[in-house]
């Protein structure tokens, strides 16, 4: 692909699937729930690199003369994020002009709120905790209880004795494992389907156990 040709009009005219196949291009597999405009930026980036440019993609003008430079925000206030596993939550974030000017002159900070719901269709989580947000950059590792089967994440403001959402992510579903597995203890095998044994799983929990002892205390 000629990442030059490319224009963020002509990214953001395109279709989901397009987006894909374009990402196929740079051999990038795309999980169905990705964000739209996650995707947008991530094709960004592949030709930023692929170009050698260090700061800023050029692209071509919309009449095919000269270059300009594309800015990397979007001037929207968002946040999105996606499971990198079944423990660790990825959250990436965007804030635009006049949100990033409010809390540069009020001092306030920001922080991520992890909500649980108990359905997807909840408003009203059963459970939250605050973490603070990073200032270095704008994404960030959360790790998740498995107990949980739904979240959502808020990108909220918090200042001298006010707080304010600033926008949230949609409600995304916990990975959760097979409770048959998640309940086997090394030694203790006799439960397990002979079938299931056939796959090999004796070997593989063995395997688990002498490498992340860790995890079974």
């Amino acid at each position: 692909m000629n990442e030059n040709n490319i224009t963020r009009s002509y990214l953001e005219t395109l279709s989901f699937n397009d987006l894909v196949a374009l990402a196929d291009e740079y051999g990038v597999d795309v999980p169905e729930d990705l964000d739209r405009r996650f995707l947008i930026a991530e094709l960004m980036e592949l030709a930023l690199e692929e170009s050698g440019q260090n700061e800023e993609m050029i692209i071509s003008s919309e009449n095919g003369e000269g270059g300009s430079a594309l800015p990397g925000n979007y001037n929207e206030t968002q946040v999105s994020c996606v499971f990198r596993n079944p423990a660790w939550l990825f959250v990436f974030w965007n804030i635009n002009e006049n949100d990033a000017a409010s809390l540069k002159d009020d001092e306030g900070e920001l922080k991520l709120r992890i909500c649980f719901l108990k359905n997807p269709k909840e408003m009203i989580p059963e459970e939250a905790f605050e973490i603070q947000a990073s200032t270095s950059n704008q994404e960030q590792y959360v790790l998740i209880s498995a107990e949980k089967k739904f979240l959502k994440v808020e990108l909220i403001y918090s200042g001298a004795g006010a707080g304010k959402v600033l926008a949230f992510s949609p409600v995304v579903t916990i990975p959760h494992g097979s409770d048959l597995v998640n309940e086997m203890q090394p030694g203790s095998y006799d439960s397990i389907d002979p079938v299931l044994k056939l796959s090999g799983m004796e070997t593989t929990l063995a395997e688990q156990y002498r490498k992340h002892r860790h995890s079974f205390s």
